[in-house]
């Protein structure tokens, strides 16, 4: 296995996170990025296995805190990949740092600014290191801690709709890292530059919940914390590069 790092940051500190500048990478037929989704082949990541997932919790507190949004966000993934997401009550600590978890287990947690910077996420990836598998460079798992700032009153928005909604979008976002996907970031204007909440919009002018630093998807009730359409392909490809990368 293989791990990396990612940052989330909300609207409120989008000038300390600066945008992951767009990667490509070809390999047999696999399919790397699209309009509004990018595979994390930066990071070692070029698909994601057919097999069983699970999400398990850092602790207690963030069983109960995380285990909504994690329901909504696995019931997603399994109807669009066609792999299996299951929320699980096992609690199960972070691996130390440079560590995974146990093979395609996703660890979630809550903690009060676990960067040390105000509003900031982190997740660690891992890909699968078996080179002549199908399932080389196949999304492992890892960890991801939540901001507790987000619960905060109005934190993202004084809308309670919109607030609500990009909660779950954050949550989302971090849990895309891990199954593989990047920032879809892309110079869409054409003037060299690559920046920050700069994506594909869909059709209906919605930002990626992957666009980077953070705060893209729908701010809908039932919309939160959903892939836009337009990701949603990139989901299916992830699974469809399975044995090709």
């Amino acid at each position: 296995m293989r791990l990396r790092v990612r940052l989330t940051l909300p609207a409120l500190l989008a000038g300390l996170l600066l945008a992951l500048a767009p990667g490509q990478a070809t390999a047999a037929s696999a399919v790397y990025s699209g309009p509004g989704w990018r595979i994390d082949t930066a990071n070692g990541i070029h698909s994601l296995s057919p097999a069983p997932y699970l999400f398990t919790f850092a602790d207690s507190a963030s069983r109960t805190r995380l285990t909504p949004y994690a329901q909504a966000v696995a019931a997603q993934l399994t109807s669009v990949t066609g792999a299996t997401f299951t929320v699980t009550t096992i609690i199960e600590a972070p691996p130390a740092e440079g560590s995974c978890p146990a093979e395609h287990h996703m660890v979630l947690g809550v903690k009060y600014r676990p960067t040390g910077v105000k509003g900031m996420s982190r997740a660690w990836s891992c890909y699968t290191n078996r080179p002549g598998s199908p399932d080389h460079h196949a999304a492992w798992g890892g960890w991801t801690w939540i901001d507790s700032e987000y619960w905060y009153a109005n934190w993202f928005s004084t809308n309670a709709t919109v607030n609500a909604a990009q909660i779950k979008n954050a949550i989302t976002h971090e849990i895309g890292h891990l199954v593989g996907l990047a920032h879809p970031n892309t110079d869409v204007d054409g003037d060299g530059v690559v920046e920050d909440y700069e994506c594909v919009r869909t059709t209906y002018g919605y930002l990626p919940v992957m666009c980077a630093p953070g705060l893209g998807g729908y701010t809908t009730s039932s919309g939160g914390g959903q892939f836009t359409s337009i990701e949603a392909p990139g989901l299916r490809q992830l699974v469809a590069n399975y044995g090709l990368g």
